[in-house]
């Protein structure tokens, strides 16, 4: 079977970044950043770069809280 894995999607509108990854599982986890106000200067693909940043963040403590309940 081929892997299917694909890359994690971001978009970047005025107000907010969003991260999505689709799972090997086929879960999708979806993290949405607000944007603020002092990376509205930012190019769009640094402000991707620093989002896949706080997502694999906040996917491994998410990862930690669900392994300690």
């Amino acid at each position: 079977m081929p892997d299917l894995t694909l890359p994690p999607s971001v978009t970047v509108s005025p107000t907010s970044v969003g991260v999505s990854v689709l799972t090997d599982e086929g879960a999708t986890v979806q993290i949405s950043l607000p944007r603020p106000r002092g990376l509205s200067a930012l190019p769009a693909d640094e402000v991707a770069a620093r989002a896949l940043n706080l997502a694999r963040k906040a996917l491994k403590t998410a990862a930690e809280t669900l392994e300690a309940a």
